[in-house]
């Protein structure tokens, strides 16, 4: 590969990852080209992809984001390839834990990024675990609503006593 074109990848590549809310690193040992093509069209339905790289050339784009840290030299050896995304995290997540789930856990999780913050293996687990972006906030909106009802209510109930009342006076007066 000249150096021109490697320029060029890891241009596109530090482009790509960039702009990415989960950067996760695979080890793609024991998948054939099929495999990697399922698992490929799987992601994409999320938003995601799933690309093979060259551990050096992958080092150089982290090094140009400013993610590259000493100890990801443990986690970028052997065969890497990478799922990112720009859409939703979990979801794209959800839907590589799936493929695990049907093809016998291969490719292997190594460790990534999540919201540019370093993750492990176990962590990317548990995240895949969450609901996705749009029922978390639903359900944060519900928990900020709720003591709003129930003020609501309570007044709603004592105006309402209160009118019961005066009711109840005009009544006896008439």
């Amino acid at each position: 590969m000249l150096k021109q074109q490697k320029f060029e990848i890891v241009d596109k590549l530090t482009s790509s990852l960039s702009q990415s809310n989960l950067i996760l690193f695979t080890d793609y040992k024991g998948m054939n080209v099929e495999t990697i093509s399922k698992l490929r069209r799987e992601l994409a339905k999320a938003n995601a992809e799933y690309k093979v790289v060259k551990n050096t050339l992958l080092k150089i784009s982290l090094k140009n984001m400013g993610l590259y840290v000493d100890s990801i030299d443990d986690h970028l050896q052997g065969t890497t390839a990478i799922l990112y995304t720009s859409g939703d995290p979990v979801l794209a997540l959800k839907s590589f834990y799936k493929f695990l789930d049907e093809n016998g856990n291969i490719p292997v999780v190594k460790s990534g990024f999540f919201e540019k913050k370093f993750i492990t293996a176990e962590q990317a687990k548990e995240f895949s675990n969450l609901p996705p972006k749009e029922v978390l906030l639903a359900q944060l909106v519900g928990q900020i609503q709720a003591p709003i009802y129930s003020l609501h209510a309570v007044l709603s109930g004592t105006l309402r006593k209160l009118l019961y009342v005066l009711d109840g006076i005009k009544e006896k007066k008439s």
